[in-house]
């Protein structure tokens, strides 16, 4: 009995394993999008769909999908949760396993399977160059469960390392779904204060001209034209951003020419 959660890139962009997993799948959940960009490697018959139009605006989609997924499971079924990017990186392997660690009767339990995928920041490094080859840090700046003391904390301490960062979640989803992810102030005010939180510790240690790049939509035509702008005005960059765009500032020791921008390890 097992539950393959599989990360299927942007625009259907899957590994070879990943797609024998979904011919293969019974069932097949994740958000419709996701679905709909690989339905076509999903063989007829199987069960497709989401939980959010099932569940209540205070419910934790994440944990219903996970439910959902382990009730097919039990009954039989070859189940496989799909997740944009890979399914390590804000994707559904960490709520599954944690949903199953909460359940007591392990031994009724289904095998987890994560199958990796390309994650936002490895098609943004490819447009660019090689611009991480130094080292990365990739940081989510508003996820709903992160206070504003752990953002700080990691955004200074990726400032004084001089590693590369890739910043997802640039915009909090109380933005879009108040009734869902409440705020305490408006989430676009709390979405604004973190990005500069980053911007701020990031120019205390570099220089005010590093080339900063915003990446948004992966899987179609914008994701091969990042918008550019020095660090000191990137904020105009994060004014442009939706749900799906990704941040992205090379190391300190980067080189640029011709186009490409890249560090060496």
């Amino acid at each position: 009995m097992t539950i393959s959660v599989i990360g299927i890139g942007y625009g259907g962009d899957v590994t070879s394993e990943a797609r024998a997993s979904l011919q293969e799948a019974d069932v097949v959940i994740g958000h419709e999008d996701f679905i709909a960009s690989v339905r076509h490697l999903v063989r007829d018959g199987a069960e497709c769909f989401d939980v959010q139009t099932l569940t209540d605006t205070t419910d934790n989609v994440f944990a219903a999908r996970a439910r959902s997924a382990l009730d097919r499971a039990q009954a039989g079924a070859q189940v496989v949760i799909v997740s944009g990017g890979d399914p390590g990186l804000l994707g559904m392997a960490g709520p599954l396993i944690s949903e199953l660690s909460a359940i007591a009767d392990a031994r009724s339990l289904p095998r987890v399977r994560v199958l990796p995928g390309l994650s936002a920041w490895q098609y943004a490094s490819a447009r660019l160059g090689a611009p991480f080859n130094g080292g990365i840090c990739v940081i989510s700046l508003c996820l709903y469960s992160h206070t504003e003391e752990k953002i700080r904390r990691q955004v200074e301490g990726v400032a004084a390392a001089g590693l590369g960062v890739v910043a997802y979640m640039l915009r909090h989803n109380g933005e879009a779904k108040p009734e869902r992810y409440p705020t305490d102030v408006p989430a676009v005010d709390l979405a604004r204060r973190r990005f500069l939180l980053l911007r701020d510790a990031l120019l205390r240690h570099r220089p005010a001209d590093t080339p900063t790049y915003l990446f948004s939509g992966f899987g179609d035509d914008r994701g091969d034209k990042p918008e550019q702008a020095p660090l000191q005005d990137s904020l105009h960059l994060w004014e442009r951003s939706d749900d799906e765009s990704v941040f992205c500032v090379p190391g300190v020791d980067h080189a640029s020419a011709h186009g490409y921008i890249w560090d060496v390890t």
